[in-house]
Order: C-alpha cells, then structure tokens, then sequence
C-alpha cells in the first residue's frame, strides 16, 4: 500500500506536467488558428517544426539515455551534478549552431525546396529559433526533476509558463501577428528557462558560472558561424544563383562548424570518457542486474 501510494503521488505530477505541457505546445496552434486563420496557422506549424529541430532530434535522445543515469546518482549531488553540466555542455555544443544555420539559411531553403508562397513563414522561423535552442536546454532539466523524487517542480514550472503563455500571448499576436506569436511562446519559453535554472541551481547546488560558461561559450561560437555565413552570402549576392549561394553556404557552414569544434577542442569521445560517464552508466546498471 505504500508502495502505491509513492508511486500515484510520483505519477500525478508526471501526469499533469504532460497535460500541461500539452496544452503549451498544442494551444499556441489553436489560438494561431482562430485568431489568424488557417493558412497562418499552416505557416506557423511548418515554422515550429523546423526550428524545433534542437529540441525535437537532440535533447529528447540525450534525456532517455541520461534519466537512468540521473536515477542511480540522485543520492550522489556531486556526482549528478558533474553528470548534469557535461549533458548541457553536449546539448548547448549541438543545439545552438544548429538552431543559428536554421536562422541564417531560412530563407534561402524556403524559397529553394518550398517555393516564394512559404516566405511569409521566415521571420518567425527565425524567431522560433530562440525558442528551439531554449527548448532544448529547457529539456535537459526534467530528466533531473523526475530522477531526484521531485516531479512536481516540473508540474509547476510548466503551470507558470502556461499562465504567462495565456498573459501575452493574444496582445503579441494581434500587433505581429505570426511574429507576435512567435515571440510570446518564445518568450514564455525564456520564462520557463529561468524557473528550471534555477531550481536546478538550488537543488543541486550547481555554480551559476559554470553553467552560463558551459551556455555561452557555444552561443558566441554559433553568432560567429551565422556572422561569417551572413557575410559571404553578401559577397556572392548578385553574382550566382540563389540555388549556388545556398550550397556554397552549406558548405562553408560545415567548414566554419569544424572551425568552432577545434576552437572549443570538443570531441565527443572526450566528452563521454571524462568523467567516466559511460563507465558509470555501466557500472549502475551492472550493480541494477546484481
């Protein structure tokens, strides 16, 4: 019976975050789609999925491979909290130069594959950027919440946002319209950015330096890549096809992405050995089986 009863007050918070959360990232396309009607709504969706791709394809693989981990060490703080700076290092490293090439490219691809009736979408893709990279670190901290026992730190963070979401999301959307959308979820997003943080911070006792050096570092590497590809769209404007810029361009973005990983002197095998991360993660699930 106690059993139980632990494991309905662990799932009512898990469940109503998920509600939550639903109605946050789902709510924002009704809205766009009463408010603005249904071809804006089609432009925003197409939008939200591309820029949602830090999110979608990066921090929602690392957090099933981390939440085991977080699990077994939530009795160890600093070994969790050695664990949890090295999994938002990964997550900053790739979330923000792939979110900066979606902004600086936009354009360029939508006209390419999608054609000149898409364009009105660019600036908010642009936009829904930001939200993706915040997203993503956002995403990191839930696995954490969820390992140490405390779910509904994350119920609550998702409430607070789905308020601030409904506050300004209607006077943002009627003055910019898709733009204004974007920038209310995005803003809310920011919102719940800082709450997560820092929560993070006050159970973990993380530094707040580490974790903005393990942020910025990457952020400033990414506004370089988009700075460089910006500029040498610039010199070729005029001279070749848009369909020649955008393939020059994805080329020298993988040149200046390898420049920006031998700056930081980032490799992955180093990430995952220092630290013994795998090691550790073997370790917990061989003493799991035992």
């Amino acid at each position: 019976l106690g059993k139980a009863k632990e494991l309905f007050g662990f799932g009512k918070w898990i469940m109503g975050s998920s509600i939550l959360i639903f109605l946050i990232t789902q709510g924002d396309d009704i809205f766009v789609g009463k408010l603005l009607g249904t071809t804006a709504l089609g432009f925003y969706q197409l939008a939200y999925r591309i820029s949602n791709m830090p999110a979608t394809e990066i921090t929602h693989v690392i957090s099933q491979v981390t939440f085991p981990v977080y699990s077994k060490l939530q009795d160890d703080i600093p070994k969790l909290r050695e664990v949890y700076l090295k999994v938002l290092q990964l997550t900053a490293f790739l979330s923000f130069p792939i979110a900066g090439l979606i902004f600086i490219l936009a354009p360029d691809f939508t006209k390419i594959f999608l054609g000149e009736k898409w364009m009105p979408m660019v600036p908010a893709m642009q936009v829904l950027c930001i939200f993706g990279v915040t997203r993503s670190l956002n995403a990191t901290t839930g696995p954490i919440f969820q390992a140490i026992g405390k779910p509904s730190i994350l119920t609550k963070i998702s409430l607070n946002q789905l308020f601030f979401l409904v506050a300004v999301i209607y006077p943002f959307t009627i003055q910019g319209k898709l733009i204004g959308v974007s920038c209310a979820v995005t803003l809310a997003n920011i919102f719940c950015f800082i709450l997560a943080f820092y929560n993070i911070i006050n159970f973990t006792k993380l530094s707040i330096k580490k974790i903005i050096i393990v942020i910025i570092l990457p952020a400033i590497g990414s506004l370089c890549i988009i700075c460089l590809i910006h500029l040498f769209k610039i010199v070729l404007l005029d001279k070749i096809s848009i369909l020649a810029i955008f393939v020059f361009s994805i080329l020298f973005s993988l040149i200046t992405c390898i420049i920006y990983i031998k700056i930081f002197g980032f490799s992955f095998s180093k990430f995952f050995n220092s630290g013994d991360f795998f090691k550790d993660s073997k370790i917990i699930n061989k003493r799991s089986n035992e």
